[in-house]
């Protein structure tokens, strides 16, 4: 018993001394911390690494350990992880940047706005969509007023739903076997053209897990290729836009405003001759084998046009109707805007595409005309001294110098004519200079030495004759169309193609429509009943008030009421369409129609007293 009392007060003893020596060696790592963080001005945390050790029952300074430990292992961690990816990003991965005044931008977001996967990502961008002029609609979701028989489209907007786009940010999605990430970024890029102004340019990067790009390069070609599956019956119109170009001097670019149906040419009423004519003369242009032709001989490689007539007579028209024929984009050019240099319209044709058609209409308007030369200051209008007129002489050296010697002399007031009065005058009241598009400089954009090559040229005027010659030189302008009021075959034309019956869609199964990537979609078929019908809707088609047969004999009559080159086909256009369900009436109404423009043109007014 002795001896276990010895045993166990010797095993207590060292354990007490052991307990002493771990407090002791804790209170000097204690007291250690403690003098420290003063010094690293983290006075106020003494007290609380007191209590977490206190509380824990741990050592702080353990945990502190413990928490670099973990802080050095993630930061090693992550240069790591930096190093392997801009390894895999140099070596393995290929990237494509597109910048969003280029055409492959707009492709792309119609792409991505049409995706599932992307559109229910976690991050969107929504964007106003509207329906475009002639887009279809279901006639079943249009609305009436309060009367019940006039259409009402003020909830129209609010049943159209918003586009989604993935936001700013990076994003990824699959395609065809490959992960393709998308990264959207925005930056303020300062305009060296005439606004000088900070513009919002967005640069988008298409990254693949690939050593070459031609995967993305093949996701590009698709989503082109989606884009204009429903282009082939369309026409593109452009006009110049704000947005600078990169490729081409960071100046103006062209900025698409209306997609509309094609037109086709047999609405336009024109002579046959005439338009087989400037059809010949179009497709041999834009022969694949025309340019080699044209480089052997050394002639440039462009073509003008001139359409010149009364207004309404259908100029644009066919403008547009060419277009279509050879699916052409129209790129639209107003010479008469104010902001619009000779350096932006240099830059506006240095940027259009190979073949596409450039539309300057009302060139007349513009006021391309060359300063007249200066008269000479003695040249006497009165008397007409310049030019001396038959029958009569000039006047005689002695006088013309006894005339200087008078005027050098202070002559009296007496002496002034009333055409040296009205020369003062005229150099005095001078309008001021004119800014815009110069005539030199409209030349040297569509012919000169670095002018654009590959395009066709259509001008319009009413007015011919008020045209400089420069501008209008063979060369410049290769073939000029004429074009006329409507003869009484024109008319008896037009009001066929008023009234006759228009080509039944052909009808999809099970409510199947086509969306903007080409593929088909099945979507719930309208109410039978519902649709809404109204005087003048498309329901009514064939509800005219005379049977098919007896059209071409109607149409023949009413020809022959119609003066012959008198009316414009726009004047028959607007008075048909105000009876479009109605050649019965067209037709009886006719004469009093015809009378009543003949008075107002006799009388020279603007107010037109029958529709």
């Amino acid at each position: 018993m002795a001896y276990g009392s010895v045993f166990q007060d010797l095993f207590t003893g060292n354990m007490s001394r052991e307990a002493n020596n771990t407090t002791a060696t804790d209170n000097s790592h204690a007291k250690m911390v403690e003098s420290i963080l003063p010094l690293l001005g983290l006075r106020g945390i003494s007290p609380l690494y007191g209590f977490i050790g206190s509380w824990l029952g741990l050592e702080p300074s353990l945990l502190l350990t413990a928490l670099g430990v973990l802080w050095a292992f993630n930061k090693l961690s992550r240069q790591l992880y930096s190093f392997v990816y801009a390894i895999v990003v140099q070596h393995f991965t290929s990237s494509v940047h597109i910048r969003n005044p280029d055409d492959i931008y707009t492709h792309l977001m119609k792409w991505l706005a049409t995706q599932p996967r992307l559109v229910n990502s976690r991050s969107l961008m929504a964007e106003t969509s509207s329906k475009e002029a002639w887009e279809d609609e279901d006639a079943s979701n249009v609305t009436r007023d309060s009367s019940g028989f006039y259409l009402n489209f003020s909830h129209q907007e609010a049943k159209n739903p918003a586009q989604y786009v993935p936001a700013i940010g990076l994003h990824g999605f699959w395609w065809r076997g490959h992960y393709f990430t998308l990264t959207r970024k925005r930056e303020m890029v300062f305009t060296e053209n005439s606004s000088r102004a900070f513009r919002e340019h967005e640069d988008i990067t298409i990254s693949c897990f690939w050593r070459s790009p031609q995967p993305i390069k093949q996701f590009l070609a698709h989503i082109k290729e989606v884009y204009y599956s429903n282009h082939q019956a369309r026409t593109i119109v452009k006009r110049p836009s704000r947005l600078t170009n990169p490729r081409f001097g960071g100046r103006n670019n062209w900025l698409q405003v209306a997609n509309r149906p094609v037109r086709d040419i047999r609405t336009v009423v024109l002579d046959e001759h005439q338009k087989l004519k400037v059809l010949a003369d179009i497709n041999e242009y834009l022969h694949p084998e025309t340019p080699r032709w044209y480089a052997n001989r050394g002639i440039p490689l462009r073509r003008g046009y001139l359409f010149h007539g009364p207004p309404g007579t259908g100029k644009t028209s066919l403008s547009f109707a060419l277009a279509g024929i050879f699916g052409l984009d129209i790129h639209v050019i107003s010479l008469l805007e104010p902001s619009l240099t000779e350096e932006d319209l240099s830059s506006l044709f240095a940027s259009l595409p190979r073949r596409c058609i450039v539309l300057l209409e009302d060139i007349d308007t513009a006021g391309l005309r060359r300063p007249p030369p200066p008269k000479p200051e003695n040249e006497d209008e009165g008397n007409g001294t310049a030019h001396s007129r038959p029958g009569r002489t000039t006047r005689s050296h002695n006088n013309t110098a006894a005339t200087n010697t008078s005027n050098n002399n202070n002559a009296a007031p007496h002496d002034w004519k009333v055409s040296d009065l009205a020369k003062a005058l005229k150099k005095d009241d001078k309008p001021e200079q004119r800014t815009g598009i110069s005539l030199s400089g409209l030349l040297n954009a569509i012919d000169g030495v670095a002018s654009h090559e590959g395009r066709v040229l259509i001008m319009t005027t009413n007015q011919p004759n008020q045209l400089d010659d420069a501008l209008i030189r063979p060369g410049r302008i290769d073939l000029q169309v004429a074009f006329t009021n409507a003869t009484q075959d024109q008319a008896r034309e037009l009001f066929v193609r008023m009234y006759e019956g228009d080509p039944r869609p052909r009808p999809r199964k099970g409510g199947e429509k086509t969306d903007s990537t080409g593929t088909s979609t099945t979507t719930a078929a309208p109410r039978t009943g519902a649709a809404v019908e109204s005087p003048g809707s498309a329901a009514e088609t064939d509800g005219l008030d005379i049977r098919e047969l007896e059209l071409p004999e109607v149409a023949r009559r009413f020809g022959v009421k119609v003066p012959d080159g008198e009316l414009s086909p726009a004047q028959i256009q607007g008075y048909l369409l105000k009876r479009k369900k109605h050649p019965r009436r067209a037709l009886e109404e006719a004469d009093a129609w015809v009378d009543g423009l003949m008075k107002q043109r006799m009388l020279r007014t603007n107010v037109v007293e029958v529709q």
